[in-house]
């Protein structure tokens, strides 16, 4: 019975601290035509909230735009805010807003979190990205 006891408390200390490392994390971006590395003209802007599940890896995304008629939303990375990278995860394309869920590799949620991955909105006019910003913790 001792053993039994100290068997489930041992099982409940290791669920403890595995919940524990878990976490969901807001993020932020603001997307601006002078965020495009170069940058372009264009008067459109958007705002991006996040919430990224540390423990699935799952990124929910909610983007409200304006100005821009999207051909493509997606997230690029691993790059700082004056860095150009390819696009790792494409977004569903939609009216604003958009919103949704995507599956992040172990290396693209570090990459995520340390800062290094950028919200690019493509358009017709701006095939190589329109509007941009760099998700960022809140």
């Amino acid at each position: 019975m001792k053993r039994t006891l100290i068997a489930l408390a041992f099982v409940s200390l290791l669920l403890d601290v595995s919940a524990a490392r878990a976490e969901s994390v807001s993020l932020v971006a603001h997307l601006l035509g002078s965020s495009e590395v170069p940058g372009t003209q264009s008067d459109a802007f958007a705002e991006a909230q996040f919430t990224y599940d540390s423990s699935s890896r799952a990124l929910e995304y909610y983007v409200n735009y304006d100005g821009v008629t999207p051909a493509k939303v997606d997230i690029h990375g691993p790059a700082a805010a004056n860095e150009n990278a390819p696009a790792v995860l494409n977004m569903q394309l939609s009216e604003s807003p958009v919103g949704g869920t995507v599956q992040l590799t172990l290396a693209q949620g570090q990459q995520l979190l340390a800062g290094k991955m950028y919200l690019d909105i493509h358009s017709q006019k701006y095939p190589d990205g329109e509007i941009r910003g760099q998700i960022v913790k809140q």
